[in-house]
C-alpha cells in the first residue's frame, strides 16, 4: 500500500514537472510571437514617421511645393538632413531591437534552449552592468547598480524625439512667417517658375506679382505721416532692435529668433545626451574627445567605456519553490551600432553648432547693417541697369523707404533661385519709385 502511494506521488510530481516545462515553452513561444508582431507593427510605424512630420507642417498652415524653400541651406541642415539621418538611425536601431538579436548571453550548460531565450530576453529588458575584465565583480549589489547601463532600451525613442525637436523650429517658422509679413515660400515658388517661362509676357507677369507684394508691404510699413513724427518716435522707428511690425523688420527679426531656436535646440540636445548617456565615471563629451583622439592620432578605435560590448546580468529563477540566482555574461551587440551612431552625431552636432553660429552672425551683418544692405541693392541693380547709378540722391531716396523685410525676402529668393530675377525685381521697384517721385 505504501509503495502504491509512493508510486502515485512520484507520477504526480513528474506530471507537474512536464506541465511546468510545457507552460514555460508556451510562454517563450508567446514572447517570440509578440516580439515578431511588435517588429512588424514597429516597422510600419517607423515608415509613417515622415508622413507624421509632413502632416504636422501642413497642420501648421504651410504646404511644401517641391524644392521651393523659404529658408537657407544651413537651416535645411537642421530640419531636413539631420532629421533624415536621425530617422535612418531610428529605423536601424528599432529593426535590430525587434527583429535582430540585440543581446546574447552565455548561460550555464544545464540551461535548455527555452531557458537561454528567456535569459536573453530578460537581460535585455532589465538593465545590465559593466565590470572591466581586469576588475573583480563586486559582491555588493549597490556597487553593481552604480555601473548599470540604462540607455540602450530607450535609444530608438530618444532618436525619435531628437528628430522631432530638430523639426520644431521649422514648424514654428512655417506657422507664422506668412502671417506676420510676406509669404516667402509663395514668392520663392513664383521666382522658380520664372525660370521655366518661355515668353517674356509670363516672366514680366511673375516679376510684377513679386514687385506688387513687396510694394504693398512697403506701403504698410511706411506711414504717410512719417514727416510729422517726433524725433523720439523717429529714432524708435529706426531702432531695429525693437523688431516691431511697423519698422519693416519684424519678419527678419523672427527669422533671427528661429536661428536662435536652432542653436538652443543643438545645445539642449548636447546637454541631454551628456546626461542620458553618462555612465559611471565617463560622459558623452569626454567619450567623443577620447574617441576622436584615438581615431585621428593612434589610428585605432578601441572599445569605449561608455558603450561596453560585454556586460553582466543578474537574475533569479524559481525552480520547485526555490530561488536560484545567476550572474551571466552577455554580449551587447546593439552597442556596436549605438557607439558608431553617437560618435557620428557627436562630430556632426559640433560642426553644425559652429556653422550655425557663423551663419547667424553673417545674417545679422547682411540684413541689419546699412553698408551691407547698400552693397546688396547696388550689386543687383547693376545687373540690370545699363549705367551705374550715378545719382546718389535717387538711390538714397529708394533705399530710405526700402524695408528690411523686403531686402530679407529678396535675399532668401536669391539663395533659392536665380539671382538675375532679384535685379529685375529691384529694377521694377526702382523705376516705380522714380516715376512716382513720392513716398510709395
Amino acid at each position: 500500500m505504501c509503495q502504491l502511494l509512493l508510486l502515485r506521488f512520484q507520477l504526480t510530481i513528474v506530471h507537474h514537472l512536464f506541465f511546468a516545462i510545457n507552460v514555460s515553452s508556451d510562454i517563450i513561444r508567446g514572447r517570440q510571437l509578440i516580439k515578431k508582431e511588435l517588429a512588424i507593427t514597429g516597422l510600419s510605424r517607423i515608415m509613417d514617421f515622415t508622413e507624421v512630420i509632413d502632416n504636422a507642417k501642413r497642420f501648421a498652415g504651410k504646404k511644401q511645393d517641391g524644392d521651393n524653400y523659404d529658408d537657407l541651406f544651413v537651416d535645411r541642415l537642421h530640419n531636413r538632413y539631420t532629421v533624415a539621418v536621425l530617422i535612418c538611425f531610428f529605423i536601424a536601431i528599432s529593426t535590430y531591437q525587434y527583429v535582430g538579436t540585440p543581446l546574447k548571453c552565455w548561460v550555464p550548460a544545464q540551461f535548455t534552449d527555452n531557458y537561454e531565450d528567456y535569459t536573453d530576453l530578460l537581460c535585455f529588458i532589465q538593465n545590465t552592468y559593466h565590470v572591466a575584465e581586469s576588475q573583480i565583480i563586486p559582491q555588493d549589489f549597490n556597487l553593481r547598480r552604480e555601473r548599470t547601463l540604462k540607455y540602450y532600451q530607450w535609444i530608438h525613442f530618444v532618436l525619435l524625439l531628437q528628430a522631432l525637436f530638430f523639426s520644431l523650429p521649422r514648424i514654428i517658422w512655417q506657422s507664422f512667417n506668412d502671417k506676420i509679413g510676406l509669404s516667402i515660400g509663395n514668392l520663392v515658388n513664383v521666382s522658380n517658375r520664372y525660370e521655366s517661362f518661355d515668353n517674356d509676357e509670363d516672366q514680366n507677369r511673375a516679376i510684377k506679382y513679386i514687385s506688387d507684394c513687396l510694394q504693398r508691404y512697403e506701403e504698410y510699413v511706411n506711414l504717410p505721416n512719417r514727416k510729422s513724427l517726433s524725433r523720439f518716435q523717429h529714432i524708435n522707428r529706426q531702432c531695429y532692435l525693437f523688431c516691431q511690425g511697423r519698422t519693416g523688420s519684424f519678419l527678419a527679426c523672427f527669422y533671427i529668433f528661429i536661428k536662435i531656436l536652432y542653436i538652443c535646440n543643438l545645445i539642449f540636445q548636447i546637454l541631454f545626451l551628456q546626461y542620458f548617456l553618462s555612465y559611471h565615471n565617463i560622459n558623452y563629451m569626454e567619450y567623443g574627445f577620447n574617441v576622436f583622439k584615438k581615431l585621428f592620432f593612434d589610428f585605432s578605435l578601441p572599445e569605449s567605456k561608455l558603450f561596453p560590448r560585454i556586460t553582466l546580468c543578474d537574475f533569479q529563477i524559481r525552480e520547485l519553490g526555490e530561488r536560484h540566482k545567476y550572474t551571466v555574461e552577455c554580449i551587447l551587440v546593439i552597442n556596436i551600432f549605438i557607439e558608431k551612431m553617437y560618435f557620428i552625431l557627436w562630430i556632426w552636432f559640433g560642426i553644425l553648432l559652429i556653422i550655425t553660429i557663423i551663419d547667424i552672425i553673417y545674417l545679422i551683418y547682411r540684413i541689419f547693417f546699412r553698408h551691407s544692405r547698400n552693397i546688396f541693392l547696388i550689386e543687383n541693380l547693376d545687373l540690370i541697369l545699363s549705367n551705374r547709378i550715378t545719382k546718389e540722391k535717387q538711390f538714397q531716396y529708394f533705399r530710405r523707404y526700402f524695408p528690411i523685410d523686403n531686402l530679407f525676402t529678396l535675399w532668401i529668393i536669391s539663395a533659392n533661385s536665380n539671382s538675375l530675377i532679384i535685379g529685375e525685381i529691384l529694377n521694377e521697384l526702382f523705376q516705380r519709385k522714380l516715376r512716382n517721385g513720392s513716398d510709395v
